[in-house]
């Protein structure tokens, strides 16, 4: 039996068959580097894609040629997204139509310069026509940026200096409307340098809610340490006495996004108990940020319970909680004790009537 597959080979062994050396990033909940021999497995369906998000796998790959130098210009960024199966595998027919569409594009690059050995030395360019690139939101983009000059031994961009400065605040916290968030990712990538953890310890508390927000969206890529992930658990503590009611859920929200990856888990799970114990824990930015950001909190019995009565509470309802289930139902693990729970919240009549026909009516539209 022949393999109908016209293209064997995985992204990750094009690349490297073609003397590039090759990193890979998930690009979606949160920018997280995938080790070769995983994205490898991932490729061959081997091993489910770790953290799908809106059932797909968003990648940022990073290549450059051995007989060059990683800080020139043959250095190259592809941006792509994949779609998964049911089971959070990558459809290789999405990856496969790639791979084509580059092969044919390298081919075309090496009759133009008339040399057969171009595709030893130069990086094939992206397709215009193709369907599979997509482009990262601006913080997401500006963090890959500064994860890879830092990794590459580069400097920070030319927005660092004013963005440390600006943490000093030296000038005033409110003046914030300058500060580039390139140089706010540069910060987050470089805590360890320029007495920068210290700065922001103590600048957390006097932030404004924009550049505060800024700063969590990047730090939610960063093993933080416990230390900063204390500042922003009393951030949070001050948010939930906050009177405007919309100031308090996009702070909230913002410092679970720093918390979420940080090495000290338990100051999340901690600040996940008071805040969904309180009125913010029903707002739908705070909700779609632990299922974005802490969906790993939610293997916790007593996190999951308290989460979904809130989301069948939750300010926006019906359609916001079906969104963020059906995201959430991807996630490795998740799918059966999510639906386990509500199950339970539903049968054991812990649910008042509105949450009770919110969850019914989720239950009929996974049967439709």
């Amino acid at each position: 039996m022949t393999d109908s597959n016209p293209f064997p080979q995985t992204l990750s062994e094009f690349l490297q068959q073609a003397g590039a050396q090759v990193q890979f990033y998930d690009m979606g909940r949160r920018l997280v580097e995938i080790p070769g021999a995983n994205m490898l497995a991932i490729e061959r369906q081997q091993q489910a894609y770790p953290q799908p998000f809106l059932r797909s796998a968003s990648l940022g790959v990073l290549f450059y040629y051995e007989d060059g130098d990683s800080a020139s210009s043959d250095q190259q960024i592809w941006f792509l997204k994949f779609p998964l199966d049911e089971q959070g595998l990558l459809q290789q027919a999405a990856r496969d139509d790639f791979l084509r569409r580059i092969v044919e594009r390298l081919a075309e690059q090496t009759l133009a310069r008339h040399d057969p050995e171009a595709t030893q030395k130069t990086p094939p360019d992206m397709p215009e026509d193709n369907p599979h690139g997509f482009t990262p939101r601006e913080d997401r983009m500006a963090c890959f940026h500064a994860r890879i000059a830092k990794q590459l031994g580069q400097p920070a961009s030319q927005f660092y200096a004013h963005a440390v400065d600006y943490f000093t605040g030296s000038n005033g916290f409110e003046q914030w409307n300058f500060v580039g968030l390139q140089g706010i990712a540069d910060v987050a990538a470089r805590l360890h340098e320029n007495n920068n953890l210290t700065t922001l310890i103590k600048a957390i508390p006097q932030l404004p809610v924009t550049p505060f927000a800024a700063l969590c969206s990047c730090l939610e890529n960063e093993t933080i340490d416990p230390a900063l992930s204390a500042a922003l658990s009393v951030r949070i503590t001050t948010a939930l006495q906050e009177t405007d009611a919309a100031i308090a859920a996009n702070t909230v929200a913002a410092a679970i996004r720093g918390l979420s990856h940080g090495s000290d888990q338990q100051a999340l799970v901690t600040a996940l108990h008071t805040v969904l114990n309180d009125n913010s824990g029903r707002n739908v930015e705070v909700l779609a940020t632990i299922a974005g950001r802490a969906w790993h909190c939610l293997e916790q019995n007593d996190i999951r319970r308290a989460f979904l009565c809130n989301l069948a509470l939750c300010d926006v309802g019906q359609e916001a909680f079906d969104n963020i289930m059906a995201d959430l139902m991807f996630m490795p693990g998740l799918r059966q004790p999510l639906l386990d729970e509500l199950h339970n919240l539903r049968d054991a009549s812990h649910c008042t009537q509105p949450q009770t026909d919110v969850i019914n009516h989720f239950f009929q539209s996974l049967q439709t």
